[in-house]
């Protein structure tokens, strides 16, 4: 008996040892459970914390003392202009000189002045020349692309400007179809408040050799045609220049007198259509003029004069890309991986708000920096 009362003794601490021992692991589990969904719960707010490295970087405005650790600033950039007496290249390149003072940036300007073989010589000269970023606006695209290849094959850092060239880097430059497309919607919402159960009838002085203005053409189309399906277009080549916009206008006015809206791809196409216009005497209250730029100062003198019919412009902002196409060539300088086109801001200017972007100053417009930096978009 007592060796049997000995042996129950044993069996009895026995398992309770065993059952201790299991309680302990049972909690260490536990422990190590809780530990696990604390490091879970943690890891998203872990996540949330994310860096944007260089080549992630679609396009900023940076400005000086405000570059990514690292950075560096290219000595010299040059710009290739297809032709300077142009107001919209004039206000560009001015917009590029305050971005390179600002910068300590050596900034010159080479003017082809529309001739394609001093335009290719231009692009050659500054690559030989060693200048560390390059902005080339074509003459004729297609014709630049082997000399564009050339110069990047040797090394050159080449931005484009306003037209696309195969095989280029990338290219600064407005979305020409979807300004037209805006302000062909407001066009039309125009009409129908001010001209409401006219027919509408287009004068559309268009520029039909270029892509661009092809698209800005379309664009307004689609835009007036989603608001009004009916209204008729009737395009003509104007030739991108007063004079001649003014004479092909007169000749498509006398062949359309029924025509109530003048539809310009630049400045100087819808204020030679204005002008055709009031030449014939024809009654100012019955039409709209809706230009593309505004590029220079005739233009927005024509939007803050209320009184004549040239009531909305798509607005390009020539200093605002300047300053645009600085900033790429340093970000291209730099190592980003650089998008195929960096879009420029563009919008329906109306006599309400030019003085919202710009202010005149001894008899000049002047670009208001501090509202028109708002307007450069910084995501695809």
């Amino acid at each position: 008996k007592k060796i049997l009362i000995i042996l129950l003794i044993l069996v009895f601490v026995l398992s309770i040892g065993f059952i201790g021992i299991g309680c302990k692991e049972e909690a260490v589990e536990e422990e190590a459970v809780e530990e696990e969904t604390e490091v879970e719960e943690a890891t998203p707010a872990e996540e949330t914390v994310e860096e944007v490295a260089a080549e992630d970087i679609w396009y900023e405005d940076f400005g000086p003392g405000n570059l990514p650790e690292g950075w560096t600033l290219p000595a010299s950039i040059g710009h290739v202009t297809n032709i300077l007496l142009h107001e919209w290249y004039q206000n560009e390149t001015k917009g590029e000189q305050v971005r390179c003072d600002e910068y300590g940036i050596e900034f010159s300007i080479n003017d082809a002045n529309l001739d394609l073989q001093k335009s290719l010589a231009a692009l050659d000269d500054y690559a030989a020349k060693g200048t560390d970023a390059i902005i080339f606006t074509p003459v004729d695209q297609a014709a630049s692309a082997p000399a564009l290849k050339k110069v990047m094959d040797a090394g050159a850092l080449v931005i484009v400007e306003a037209s696309a060239i195969e095989g280029q880097l990338t290219m600064v430059a407005i979305d020409d179809y979807q300004a037209g497309y805006d302000v062909g919607v407001w066009a039309g919402n125009y009409m129908n408040e001010n001209f409401a159960g006219e027919p509408v009838k287009v004068l559309d002085q268009g520029l039909p050799g270029l892509k661009p203005t092809v698209d800005r053409s379309q664009g307004f189309a689609d835009g007036l045609h989603s608001v009004i399906p009916d209204a008729e277009i009737v395009q003509v080549d104007a030739g991108g220049i007063k004079d001649t916009a003014t004479a092909v206008a007169a000749d498509a006015l006398t062949a359309n007198p029924d025509v109530n809206v003048i539809f310009g791809i630049n400045d100087d196409s819808a204020l030679g259509g204005m002008q055709a216009y009031l030449a014939a005497d024809m009654d100012i209250d019955k039409v709209l003029v809706v230009g593309f730029g505004s590029e220079g100062k005739a233009g927005k003198n024509a939007l803050a004069d209320e009184t004549n019919p040239y009531k909305v412009a798509a607005a390009m902002f020539p200093e605002v890309q300047g300053r645009m196409l600085i900033d790429a060539a340093i970000m291209a300088y730099n190592g980003v991986e650089m998008p195929e086109k960096i879009v420029a801001p563009s919008m329906p200017m109306t006599p309400e708000n030019v003085t919202v972007y710009y202010k005149m100053v001894d008899d000049n417009w002047e670009i208001i920096w501090d509202t028109a930096i708002g307007l450069i978009p910084t995501e695809k």
